[in-house]
């Protein structure tokens, strides 16, 4: 063999060498990537559940402090309408239409009341101001005096004091009239027969106040 073969034998043993090495070499750059993607794609798909857990668990704590919330917004409420609930009148508003109101008369006191229309008002005593046809307590035996003063409207009126069945207690009546003067007034001692005082031309519309007497020791309880 000549020396120009041995060198042309040479160059292509070593061209099949460095081709081997190079097929070896990719394989193992292959293996290595093939081992290397499951691992990433593993730790990716890891990484995406644990964020879909954290993101689900913080939802589910906004979504409880957002019910726990609106349930303290719901106590409140019913606290309130509760509140607002039980709030009550005090009832102390004075109205003229309101009747039936019961005042202690002192003896030797004069009352006082006036027309509106076809009712007795209070005017004095000042317990007794601006009340409807109020029910007036006096003591049996003690003197009293009733005028009525101011008229209201041009409907003409007296005022005398009533039996229970219906019939003016010892004369005690006053003239018909539209302007009251010092005759609409009635001087008496307050009596157990006594019952109303009332216009005579409007009883049966209601122009009347109950009177009741008591004695001595009953009005001073």
């Amino acid at each position: 063999m000549t020396a120009y073969d041995k060198r042309t034998r040479r160059m292509i043993l070593r061209g099949a060498g460095l081709t081997a090495s190079s097929a070896v070499l990719a394989g193992c750059i292959d293996d290595s990537s093939t081992d290397t993607d499951p691992d990433a794609s593993g730790d990716g798909s890891g990484d995406e559940e644990q964020e879909d857990t954290e993101s689900n668990g913080s939802n589910g704590s906004q979504s409880d402090g957002d019910a726990g919330a609106d349930g303290a917004d719901a106590d409140t409420d019913a606290d309130t309408d509760g509140d607002a609930d039980e709030t009550e009148s005090d009832g102390d508003d004075t109205d003229s239409s309101a009747t039936n109101h019961t005042f202690v008369i002192e003896p030797g006191t004069e009352i006082l009341f006036r027309s509106d229309a076809l009712t007795w008002v209070g005017e004095r005593p000042s317990a007794l101001e601006d009340v409807a046809n109020p029910t007036i307590v006096l003591t049996e035996g003690a003197r009293y005096t009733i005028r009525w003063t101011e008229n209201e409207s041009s409907i003409q009126h007296n005022i005398a004091i009533y039996t229970a069945d219906g019939t003016v207690y010892d004369d005690l009546e006053t003239d018909v009239v539209s302007e009251p003067g010092d005759g609409q007034v009635l001087e008496f001692e307050a009596s157990s027969e006594m019952a109303e005082y009332v216009c005579q031309p409007h009883y049966s519309a209601g122009m009347a106040g109950s009177i009741e007497v008591r004695s001595s020791d009953d009005s001073r309880e």
